[in-house]
């Protein structure tokens, strides 16, 4: 019997020696592979920003190309430059997507993938200077049942297609979330959407409506004021009444007004409190609320403040 147990014992020991050994293996693998990716993502970008500073007409070749895993790294490199550079001539950049046939190997895997995995691919797609046919082969998943890839297609068409941006945002089914609003707001900052806040806001479409109360917070236009009393007495859609009461707050614009006063007594007591929060944030001062909110909520306003430690005059 103790035969038995020495010989089960001397098994389970190599077992465990075999699969740390494995294990081991596959980190000491993993670890060359993330050195190597990031040696690589290195040197693609530095190929990527001469063939920009140089602009000679030229596709400038990237080593390595062939091997597994590093197409997708080049696309990764090429939408991480796009995405974090304002105003950029996306004429390099398409030449190399093009050279490469970067946007169609997007595709093919978008296709053979599915949920998120398809999802990421499809946003690297947007990131990139696509034209119109890669547009139309995306459509098919405007319909998909994943939030994350209808989505992302919308980005690869609007990416596609600037001028197309107001029809495809009313004819998007669903609304934008917040986190989706500042995906098109990236692409607005990159000067890829060429879009003027007048007709998105006045829309009657939540979601250009949403987009145009965006830019206008974030590109602080004051004049867009009379337009957002406009929509606060219109009453259409209690959230993008919240969002423009935030919006002005934002501008930092007066706040007594008859639109204001009966959009906050149509709003419920939580979504008071958070438009009490982005005043304190805003710097509002305390004595104008007592012609907004009531006692117990004016009571808050002043503990914010304290909690927030600003001395408002």
């Amino acid at each position: 019997m103790n035969s038995f147990y020495m010989i089960c014992a001397a098994i389970a020991a190599a077992a465990a020696g075999v699969l740390l050994a494995m294990l081991l293996v596959e980190t000491l693998r993993r670890r060359r592979e993330l050195w190597r990716n990031d040696i690589l993502r290195r040197r693609y970008l530095h190929i990527v920003m001469f063939a920009l500073y140089a602009d000679d007409g030229a596709v400038p070749r990237f080593p390595m190309l062939r091997r597994a895993g590093v197409r997708l790294l080049l696309a990764e490199t090429l939408a991480g430059v796009a995405a974090m550079t304002c105003g950029l001539d996306m004429t390099v950049l398409r030449r190399i997507v093009k050279a490469y046939g970067l946007d169609s190997w997007l595709l093919r895997r978008a296709r053979r993938a599915q949920g998120y995995r398809r999802a990421r691919y499809l946003a690297l797609l947007a990131s990139l200077p696509v034209d119109g046919a890669v547009a139309a082969r995306v459509v098919r998943y405007g319909t998909s049942r994943n939030r994350s890839v209808r989505f992302q297609a919308l980005l690869v068409r609007l990416a596609a297609e600037p001028m197309a941006v107001l029809r495809l945002l009313a004819e998007y089914a669903w609304p934008l979330t917040e986190a989706e609003t500042a995906q098109i707001m990236a692409l607005l900052r990159r000067g890829v959407l060429p879009v003027a806040y007048e007709p998105l806001v006045t829309s009657p479409s939540g979601n250009l409506r949403r987009v145009g109360l965006h830019i206008v917070r974030q590109f602080g236009i004051e004049e867009a004021e009379p337009l957002l009393l406009r929509m606060l007495a219109d009453a259409r859609t209690p959230e993008l009444d919240a969002e423009a009461l935030r919006t002005l707050c934002a501008l930092r614009r007066p706040l007594i007004r008859r639109e204001v006063r009966e959009c906050v007594a149509r709003m419920s007591a939580s979504e008071r409190r958070a438009l009490i929060r982005c005043m304190v944030r805003e710097n509002y001062s305390p004595r104008f609320l007592r012609r907004i909110f009531d006692d117990g909520e004016c009571g808050y306003y002043e503990t914010m403040v304290t909690t927030y430690k600003r001395c408002l005059a």
